[in-house]
């Protein structure tokens, strides 16, 4: 959807955005102007609309998701994921001597299993919440004798039947809260993609490189491109503005995380760079055609700040300070003055 409108008008919206370009005078004043104290990107953002603190919440993507939970539970706001998850002992980070997993203790529930990487995989697990689309072992793979893999899943080491079927009933169950939503955030990770062949579902994540040389037939490559990602956001908009709250409301935003490897014949940085590109795209075009879109810059304001401050020494995974920053600016925009002063 194209943006148009005569030069009286665009002189006019240039003239009033202080914000309309990088600096404004010297040069000098970048430092104070668009930097933070910390020497973070500041960007401000005017959202088209408030959260109202009444309004149940659900979160879905990747990890920057979870750092919204985060902070939509310090405020007490109504997050319809708190209290669900996986217990942290499945997790294949789990450690017996230091009893965690997940980023969880012994004994709790992560919610880091739900983390959700590319948009077909997120309209498999709608479909499967709201239309009551099913499939064999209820989407489960058993990879070997007794070692059950959840492709739906994040994180989650190999389990026996038993375990990984109770898993899937713990994250379908967290899936079905987006009924009671009134305000959703969606978090876009990459559109580089695997399919379950035998069961046609695009998987959140696949088993390990072990299994896919093991089962080359099983496991397919894909990587979306902007008409297939737009097409699957519209589809998943309107599948819950149908079957949720009809005025619904969504947050998008585009992780700034790379992904850490690239199975394209290019370098892993070119391969991310596309990706995120088509993310982007897709989210400004959903941006641009709903008045119940809104997009969130965590993206940008990532990747405008110094890089040896925004991410940790990885290269990969965002500073928590940056985090931080990033979430102190959602909260701003989204969040009602009068609450945060309540709050405090």
């Amino acid at each position: 959807m194209k943006i148009e409108y005569d030069a009286g008008t665009a002189l006019s919206i240039m003239r009033g955005n202080p914000v309309r370009g990088w600096i404004s005078g010297k040069p000098e004043r970048m430092a104070k102007e668009r930097l933070t104290t910390g020497n973070y990107l500041a960007i401000e953002h005017k959202p088209k609309f408030r959260i109202d603190p009444s309004w149940p919440i659900f979160t879905m993507g990747s990890c920057f998701a979870r750092e919204v939970e985060n902070l939509l539970m310090m405020r007490g706001l109504r997050l319809l994921l708190n209290g669900h998850g996986v217990p942290a002992e499945h997790f294949e980070t789990w450690n017996e001597e230091t009893g965690r997993g997940g980023g969880a203790s012994r004994g709790e529930l992560s919610r880091g299993a739900l983390n959700k990487y590319s948009v077909r995989s997120m309209t498999h697990e709608l479909k499967r919440a709201l239309l009551g689309e099913s499939y064999p072992d209820e989407g489960l793979i058993e990879l070997a004798p007794g070692q059950w893999f959840d492709p739906q899943a994040s994180g989650l080491k190999l389990l026996d039947r038993e375990n990984a079927f109770a898993n899937r009933k713990r994250l379908a169950e967290a899936t079905a809260q987006i009924k009671q939503a009134r305000v959703c955030f969606f978090t876009l990770g990459l559109t580089e993609t695997w399919l379950d062949a035998q069961t046609g579902i695009a998987m959140n994540a696949h088993p390990g490189p072990n299994w896919l040389q093991r089962m080359p037939e099983r496991f397919r490559f894909v990587d979306y491109g902007y008409d297939a990602t737009l097409a699957d956001m519209e589809e998943m908009l309107g599948l819950i503005r149908e079957h949720c709250h009809p005025e619904m409301r969504f947050v998008v935003t585009v992780s700034p995380v790379p992904f850490g490897a690239t199975f394209k014949d290019a370098d892993v940085i070119v391969a991310n760079s596309a990706s995120k590109s088509v993310l982007r795209a897709v989210a400004e075009e959903l941006f641009r055609r709903h008045d119940f879109v809104d997009y969130f810059p965590s993206y940008e304001i990532v990747l405008n700040s110094p890089r040896a401050i925004a991410f940790q020494e990885d290269q990969l995974h965002i500073a928590r300070d940056m985090v931080a920053h990033v979430m102190t600016t959602f909260q701003n925009a989204y969040l009602a003055p009068v609450e945060r002063s309540q709050a405090a």
